[in-house]
């Protein structure tokens, strides 16, 4: 079969997702199991965004909203922006894999950095295959390093990914050091800025949404995310903000009906309200901080973190020590197909999820 197809499909390995809960109880004969892998939302979401769904069930018969319309309205009044600068995606993967068909052309190259979302390496290589994907290397404090990026610039680059806060080492980039480097990029390059995690940033950190950008720069595209912060992660959405005629362009990609109705009202609904949101953020700053004294406690090296995971060392062979967490129930990140070999990451929890997880990391790692 491998002759009929794609060849560029040949030279990406499938995403490995992990053990689903129910199979990893069978497996183990496990009653408890503490799910920490995924950067999800501890919370259930809130009874008003409950509610919507409900009644949205008694439409599934019909197809949703081709283009999200009142969902890019609110999104675009909340923003600030006009409706024309939002566009809808069956989450932001959905968009990052659209703007590589659509704007990545044969010999042009998609640039990032070393340890981040892979998911703009399998965006490229499906496009246009291995040679068009380009990493350049972290500073010490595993950080994106701009200038390390700026070097690797020449004409065949055409896309370049800065994920801020970076998933998965947690860190970001100071909004100045952001605005520098759009300024420096040439025009014909597309810069998307991947805000995934933009709720989670300190408040008062020097952080840049690049909104600023949006109708005055048509290479500078920000993807956000209701998956996160907005507990929204099983229905698939997010959104990309951009110039009209950027998204325009980006639009004849965009296959028809591709968000549901159900994911379209319960984010919409989820606008609606900050209490949420603002209720997520301060759980996860207090458990964070936490979770990440606890962790040093260990001995453990930990990278202090702008989103709701950490990522940590154990100095340990990972396999293993993942397979011991597996058997007593925990389930968290090894870091391998991120570039970190030696690290994983653990998303932030309810502080019992937390504890769990901590009690069981000293029993495999001995201490």
């Amino acid at each position: 079969m491998k002759d009929l197809v794609n060849p560029n499909l040949l030279e990406l390995m499938p995403y490995k997702a992990g053990k689903p809960v129910e199979e990893l109880q069978r497996t183990y004969n496990l009653k408890r199991i503490v799910k920490l892998a995924s950067n999800e939302n501890p919370f259930q979401i809130p009874d008003n965004v409950k509610n919507k769904i409900r009644e949205e069930i008694e439409n599934i018969s019909t197809y949703p909203c081709s283009d999200s319309y009142y969902l890019r309205q609110a999104i675009a009044e909340k923003s600030g922006l006009g409706i024309d600068n939002v566009m809808v995606g069956a989450g932001s993967v959905e968009i990052i894999t659209m703007i590589t068909r659509a704007f990545l052309n044969p010999g042009e190259k998609v640039l990032t950095s070393e340890k981040t979302f892979i998911m703009y390496k399998i965006a490229a290589i499906e496009t246009q295959g291995a040679v068009s994907f380009v990493e350049a290397k972290m500073d010490d404090e595993f950080r994106f390093s701009l200038s390390n990026i700026m070097d690797k610039i020449d004409k065949m680059v055409k896309i370049i990914f800065l994920t801020n806060p970076n998933n998965p080492t947690g860190t970001i980039v100071d909004g100045k050091e952001i605005a520098k480097f759009i300024k420096n990029v040439p025009d014909n390059i597309l810069v998307v800025l991947d805000n995934a995690y933009e709720e989670y940033v300190t408040k008062g950190a020097d952080y840049l949404t690049g909104l600023e950008y949006i109708n005055k720069k048509k290479n500078v595209i920000v993807l956000r995310t209701f998956s996160k912060v907005y507990g929204l992660a099983g229905l698939r959405i997010g959104y990309a903000l951009g110039h009209p005629e950027t998204l325009s362009l980006l639009s004849r990609v965009k296959a028809p009906f591709n968000v549901t109705r159900i994911a379209q009202k319960a984010a919409l609904e989820s606008l609606r309200s900050d209490d949420f949101k603002n209720k997520s953020y301060e759980l996860n700053q207090k458990n964070k901080a936490i979770l990440l004294s606890q962790l040093k406690g260990l001995g453990i090296k930990t990278i202090p973190s702008e989103t709701n995971f950490l990522m940590f060392f154990p100095e340990t062979d990972i396999s293993e020590l993942n397979e011991k967490l597996l058997k007593e129930g925990v389930i968290i990140r090894p870091l391998r197909a991120f570039g970190v070999p030696d690290a994983m990451r653990v998303t932030i929890g309810f502080e019992e999820d937390n504890n769990f997880f901590v009690e069981k990391l000293k029993t495999a790692l001995g201490k």
